[in-house]
């Protein structure tokens, strides 16, 4: 029976609790607010004086006479915010988006036309004029968030504690649909939150004012802000990370468009690939003895109970097996698949809102890519796919020198729990890594884009996020080892020709054989505008290819798919998968530091590697079905 020893750490003051944050929150939350509605009830008795030509000193003194009202006031609205509002939010979260938040408002003036109907309390001219509640509700809005954002109320928090965390618990145990309305609104508060704390903090981050909301949080908190010190692009990463694993994915996507993206923002969500803060061990082994049935010292004869590791869905502990073999457990976080059902379900209603507010969001069609990318991670959030797939690519890759998949142990994993053999190494992207494996980079570079190749080409079953951050460089082996095979593409034969048709007419400058292909490829419809589509490859095979004294496959793929967009064409989403492989997959090569020319190499790979397994009578059918280019390339 092995043994899990807890790593003693040092002591120290650290941020507040939970409870004693909230229970500050609360009391400066109703201190602002009888602020706000005294100052909205001034500015009315000045209004009302001076449009009266009354007596302005007897109309402040009535004022101040209901100082006492004001409080109770204040703490009534206070009360019903902190409490009743989430649960309205919960019930109605898709009318809060739609209106843009003037339900808030509305609760605010129910609140106040209820405490006065039923309560000896009342305000100055709510019995005299219709306006007075509206007017006031607003003015209490508007003095309320000043005086809250300059103070630093709503600034994020350091730790990533949740206020719903029962209700989270529960909601994840009847989180079997793709789509529930309480999970999704309960989130689209959590997450509308963070939005706003953070965008607040990074728009006054170099004002005074940012200083006193970081002075005042870090007293609250007990602990600097999450994003203190780290700038502009530092805080978009974190509030990603804040935001969850269905955002993380959207950062970890935008890492890759280098071309458009600014560099320092690039770098900021390159960190997104391991940056990512793990949950107590406590909680991980929950996990673990409700997915296995047993505990971790039950299973292994040791376990590491700190995390080595941390993703946005989970984190990984190293661990030694009974005969004494280094496995890598990957354990999902607590709670995750509600979160992330929730998440995709707010970008639904999102997208569904701005479709319904622009007709190019209509025109664009990002209706069926929301629900790619929705099924994607759903599938990834279920390792046994992830199980099936390592063993297949596994077996696929033996034979291929300085390449490895890591071994799956299936007994020893489950829907959220999976054990891999232990891989030790590093990033590809770290400085000196190659060299300190005495392999040329060059011998590396070939084998990867080898690996990629036969993946891509030959069997049409391919890693689908190869970022620097899922390949690992194993220095000791000499060996370069895929990792996070949850997301995985499959193109059948026909489209694996077709992706060598794209490379070839990018290779050869035809502007003509492109543009036939894309046609083909989106079934675009009878009245498109083949004419000018074609002028536009023209131009896109000018700008990249003919005259471009340096020029990478992703900037070429991300220049095609814009102009696919701009002519409202879609292309298949696994062949888009498939290239946007191929770009990350360039993206490695340049990190090993392989100089080669990464279409020439990849096609000269899928003649070498196609001809043990291509007939003539393939090469017939392909010429066929596909056109000449193809099949001429694997007779080469």
């Amino acid at each position: 029976m092995g043994e899990v020893t807890a790593v003693s750490q040092p002591t120290s003051k650290g941020p507040r609790s939970v409870r004693v944050v909230e229970a500050w929150l609360f009391t400066l939350q109703f201190v602002i607010n009888t602020l706000a509605l005294g100052l909205s009830l001034v500015v009315q008795t000045l209004a009302v004086a001076t449009i009266s030509r009354g007596d302005l000193a007897g109309h402040l003194d009535h004022a101040l006479s209901l100082l006492p009202a004001v409080v109770v006031f204040a703490a009534i609205l206070t009360t019903v915010r902190w409490f009743v509002r989430p649960l309205i939010g919960i019930v109605f979260g898709r009318w809060v988006l739609r209106t843009f938040g003037v339900i808030w408002l509305l609760l605010d003036m129910a609140v106040m036309t209820l405490t006065v109907q039923i309560t000896p309390l009342h305000l100055p001219f709510t019995a005299e004029l219709w306006w007075s509640i509206p007017v006031t509700t607003v003015l209490f809005a508007l003095f309320g968030f000043v005086i809250t954002t300059f103070w630093g109320l709503n600034s994020p928090g350091p730790g990533d504690s949740r206020r719903y965390e029962r209700a989270w618990r529960v909601l994840d145990r009847f989180s079997r649909s793709r789509r529930n309305w309480l999970r999704e609104h309960l989130r689209q508060q959590e997450v509308l939150s963070i939005i706003a704390s953070f965008a607040i903090d990074i728009v006054l981050a170099d004002t005074w004012v940012g200083a006193v909301r970081r002075r005042v949080s870090g007293w609250i908190y007990g602990a600097p802000g999450p994003a203190a010190g780290l700038g502009r692009d530092g805080a978009i990463r974190v509030m990603l990370q804040r935001l969850g694993p269905a955002f993380v994915k959207f950062g970890q996507l935008a890492s890759s468009q280098v071309e458009t993206l600014p560099a320092g923002l690039v770098q900021e969500l390159n960190r997104l690939q391991s940056d990512v803060p793990p949950v107590p061990f406590e909680a991980a082994r929950e996990v673990f003895v409700a997915e296995l049935r047993r505990a971790p010292e039950d299973v292994f004869a040791a376990f590491d109970p700190v995390a080595i590791a941390a993703a946005s869905t989970a984190q990984v502990h190293r661990a030694t097996l009974q005969d004494g073999t280094e496995v890598a457990v990957k354990i999902q976080r607590p709670n995750i698949v509600a979160s992330v059902k929730a998440d995709l379900g707010i970008l639904q209603n999102i997208l569904e809102f701005a479709e319904d507010l622009s007709s190019n969001a209509r025109r664009a069609g990002l209706g069926g890519v929301l629900d790619e990318f929705s099924a994607g991670v759903i599938d990834e959030l279920d390792y046994r796919n992830e199980s099936y797939h390592a063993t297949r690519l596994r077996e696929a890759m033996n034979g291929l020198e300085h390449v490895r998949v890591p071994r799956v142990f299936p007994e020893l994993s489950s829907a959220r729990i999976l054990t891999m053999e232990f891989v030790t190494g590093v990033k590809v992207d770290q400085p000196g890594a190659v060299a300190a494996t005495g392999i040329g980079g060059d011998e590396l570079t070939e084998a990867f884009v080898r690996a990629l190749v036969k993946q891509v080409f030959i069997d049409g079953f391919f890693h689908g996020d190869p970022h620097p951050g899922n390949i690992l460089l194993d220095i000791d082996a000499g060996e370069l080892v895929f990792l996070d095979l949850g997301l995985m593409g499959r193109l059948d034969g026909g489209r694996r020709f077709d992706l060598i048709d794209l490379l070839l007419s990018i290779q050869q400058k035809d502007a003509s054989g492109l543009t036939t292909l894309l046609l083909r490829l989106t079934d675009a419809p009878v009245e498109a505008e083949v004419a000018e589509l074609r002028d536009d490859v023209q131009d896109f095979l000018n700008r990249y290819v003919r005259y471009a004294s340096e020029s990478t496959f992703g900037a070429m793929s991300g220049a095609l798919f814009g102009l696919l967009q701009e002519h409202q064409l879609r292309l298949d989403p696994h062949f888009t998968m498939a290239i946007k492989t191929v770009a990350q997959a360039e993206a490695v090569t340049r990190s090993l530091g392989g100089d080669l020319d990464f279409v020439d190499f990849a096609l000269h790979e899928v003649a070498a590697l196609a001809v043990s397994e291509v007939t003539m009578d393939t090469v017939v059918e392909a010429a066929k079905q596909h056109g000449l280019g193809a099949a001429k390339q694997l007779l080469r």
